[in-house]
């Protein structure tokens, strides 16, 4: 072969090749700007949906009624902190066919609510996930069936440059293996990682989920009055400071939350909306379960509110209260 040939040859592959990683290059770059804009329009729309649910805080609820407990009489309903509205829009949905008179709605905390159906209290309780211990406690007592989606989000001033965190990184924070924000940004500055109170359902799921309470380091504290007049240390709130993360579910963060220089942090590259929950693929999430006894008969009122809020009224009504349902 001639030395032009060779020359032409050679000088025809490096054009090529570069055309191949300049067109690798192309795509991925596409690829990212595509997942970028999708999510940017998935948080715009749940951002929509939380002004419209914001705008129809009056909504007319008996429209989610339907006739199943036309004939039966209301089953009682225990919630939890983070199930209450819930369970008040499914009273105010069929409050025709409760009592004025008697309250049909029990609010308990996570350690109490379970024994409630054992002991009749309830007939049937809305609750996060139990945990292993609840399940080997009671899973051959009770039926636990999944009526919404729920996540654990994180929350950072939006003066903080960080955008996401991988869960090896939260767990590293919140054990104290990870103290500086200079691990994750060029800032310098420690990290006040705030905690929930140890007896708060929050905790609660974020020790099932996310890390256990044994690994967990001492949450930063404040001094105040109890009721007795005495000083104690006391767990400190979430103030969205500047160097400071926090946690909450995504329900409380999307609906309640309206302090707007507070973000949320994408998780191991997915960030934290409806869809990408109802899907399955945000890393840190969950059910709220309504619970009834297992020996409960098909026909009995508790029962009958399992089928409704399973059914597509029912999920109507979980997604207008501004939870995440099931699909």
């Amino acid at each position: 072969m001639k030395k032009s040939t060779k020359i032409f040859m050679s000088f025809l592959f490096i054009i090529l090749f570069g055309s191949m990683i300049s067109t690798a290059v192309y795509v991925r770059i596409m690829s990212e700007k595509e997942a970028q804009a999708t999510e940017e329009t998935e948080q715009q729309s749940d951002e929509t949906e939380q002004q419209s649910q914001q705008t129809t805080s009056e909504t007319n609820w008996t429209q989610y009624a339907t006739t199943d407990f036309f004939d039966s009489p209301f089953p009682n309903i225990g919630v939890t902190a983070v199930t209450a509205p819930l369970g008040e829009n499914i009273v105010s949905a069929f409050s025709k066919n409760t009592d004025d008179d008697i309250s049909v709605l029990h609010y308990y905390t996570i350690d109490e609510i379970f024994n409630t159906l054992l002991s009749r209290e309830c007939d049937i309780v809305l609750s996060p996930a139990p945990s292993e211990e609840i399940q080997q406690q009671y899973g051959t007592s009770l039926e636990f069936i999944p009526i919404s989606n729920e996540a654990i989000v994180f929350l950072v001033n939006k003066k903080n440059s960080i955008q996401n965190l991988y869960l090896e990184d939260i767990q590293n924070i919140y054990s104290g293996q990870v103290t500086s924000w200079e691990n994750f940004t060029r800032v310098e500055k420690d990290i006040v990682a705030y905690q929930k109170p140890e007896n708060s359902i929050l905790q609660y799921l974020f020790n099932t989920l996310v890390l256990p309470q044994g690994s967990m380091m001492s949450p930063p504290q404040q001094i105040r009055i109890n009721e007795e007049y005495e000083l104690e240390k006391v767990i400190s709130n979430y103030d969205g400071g500047e160097y400071a993360i926090g946690y909450d579910t995504y329900y409380y963060a999307n609906t309640m939350l309206y302090d707007y220089n507070i973000k949320m942090l994408s998780i191991d590259g997915i960030y934290p909306t409806k869809r990408n929950i109802a899907k399955g693929i945000y890393p840190i999430m969950t059910n709220y379960y309504a619970v009834v006894r297992a020996n409960s008969y098909a026909e009995s009122p508790e029962q009958k509110l399992v089928q409704y809020l399973t059914s597509q009224i029912g999920q109507d009504l979980v997604k207008q209260s501004g939870y995440i349902p099931l699909s």
